[in-house]
């Protein structure tokens, strides 16, 4: 019977979507004047990653303009088709920024380098776990768009309502395919940590039965700094972007210079960097990677590496240099300016936001993961402002030293990543089901 029962549903689906798509066409779903109804499905793939891993990836409309919408991702266990395996809890990731889902957590599928299987969200689903994961709108923005008028006042809060669709979503597909309708675990890594926090502090003005939030796993990212010299970084830093945004300009484009950095370094590794002087092709994305610190202040770095004297790296420790540069291919070229205003403000704690107005009130479960050459026990301070009674930590640390430490990104990219920090999430995971 619950084999049929989800067959019947996935029948049905596929049927609302190719409706949708037929509606879309002629103006919107009826009686939406012309629009679609946030959280409606528009478009559904289905790839068999290996054996009994399927990777489900929906396309979900969240508000009527051309480039409201975002991608809804299903990474579980399926003994046979469209029947998922009675799964252990459910859990949503988001990435950061710029990035995508996929890049970040399925490296796999952007690389020839790790094995089919080297992914935080394949092991938590053959571990049965239902992993989900959205992508924020703006990394849909196609890569040929000019105008970006569209992208003035995207920021935390528009991301934080498009997270909270996306759990809905996800909770109602849950239930119908047997997993049960109750709420959702959180995992955010870096720009993704400030959405589980502002979504389980949004949360708090809903009555309990309400909230989609189960729990909230914050990977390597703080929203308030103890340390004033951190503090005084990012306030100093508000100013150039907000510049930006009162000069009309509201789009962000290092997923393009990033790219650009990753083309040169393979098509001409040995030529001179025309970005940094003294570097050759090869070197500069690694030293972007490695040493944020030394190009421009920035207390904490991406990827671990091996530096000399000078601080420059000569490869990467935990990640592997070819995967860094097949990660620095498969971003999204842009987003908005006005997240990076939302995150300076945040980390500077000068600035009055709304993102915060409600931490103080967060009482779910939390867990937290840093990286010794990342964000690593700065972002303990954040959960001590919670008031959650149900706070784990710790930090992946090997070196010792933070230059050359585990960083930010080989929290997910790096060969040892499982057992280092995904196997711990997932053991707090099963204790919080």
């Amino acid at each position: 019977m619950r084999r049929l029962l989800s067959i019947v549903f996935s029948a049905i689906l596929l049927l609302i979507v190719s409706a949708q798509g037929t509606w879309a066409q002629n103006g919107g779903l009826p009686g939406a004047k012309g629009a679609f109804v946030p959280g409606t499905i528009t478009h559904l793939d289905r790839r068999v990653l290996h054996d009994d891993i399927v990777h489900y990836r929906y396309t979900v409309v969240v508000g009527p303009g051309q480039f409201d919408k975002v991608w809804l991702h299903r990474v579980v266990k399926e003994p046979q088709p469209h029947q998922p395996v009675r799964t252990v809890d459910g859990v949503l990731l988001l990435p950061g920024s710029p990035n995508f889902f996929e890049s970040i957590f399925m490296a796999p599928l952007i690389s020839s380098v790790p094995a089919w299987d080297r992914s935080v969200a394949i092991f938590l689903a053959e571990n049965n776990i239902d992993v989900w994961g959205m992508d924020y709108a703006w990394a849909l923005v196609p890569a040929e768009t000019t105008d970006f008028d569209f992208m003035k006042g995207w920021g935390i809060e528009k991301d934080t309502r498009h997270t909270e669709i996306a759990l809905s979503l996800a909770r109602q597909i849950r239930g119908i395919t047997d997993q049960g309708f109750g709420p959702l675990h959180v995992l955010g890594f870096s720009y993704g940590g400030f959405m589980a926090y502002s979504v389980a502090g949004e949360e708090t003005k809903k009555p309990p039965g309400l909230r989609n939030v189960k729990g909230i796993i914050v990977g390597d990212v703080a929203m308030k700094f103890r340390e004033k010299s951190i503090r005084d970084y990012y306030c100093s830093d508000i100013a150039q972007y907000q510049a930006m945004l009162e000069a009309g300009m509201y789009n962000d484009n290092s997923g393009v210079f990033l790219k650009q950095l990753s083309d040169l370094a393979l098509s001409a590794p040995d030529d001179p960097s025309a970005i940094f002087t003294g570097l050759t092709n090869y070197q500069a994305p690694l030293f972007l990677g490695a040493n944020t610190t030394l190009m421009n202040g920035q207390f904490w770095h991406f990827v671990g590496g091996y530096l000399d004297a000078n601080g420059i790296p000569s490869d990467l420790r935990f990640t592997e240099a070819r995967l860094w540069l097949d990660l620095l291919q498969a971003l999204p070229p842009q987003l908005p300016v006005q997240t990076d205003v939302d995150v300076d403000a945040l980390f500077c704690g000068n600035v009055n936001v709304p993102f915060d107005d409600h931490l103080s009130e967060i009482s779910v479960p939390i867990l937290y993961v840093g990286t010794g050459g990342g964000f690593g026990q700065t972002g303990y301070y954040t959960t001590t402002l919670t008031a959650s009674k149900d706070v784990a930590k710790f930090t992946v640390s090997i070196t010792g030293d933070r230059p050359t430490d585990f960083g930010h990104a080989d929290l997910f990219l790096s060969k040892d990543a499982e057992g280092l920090a995904w196997r711990p999430i997932l053991n707090w995971l099963k204790a919080h089901r």
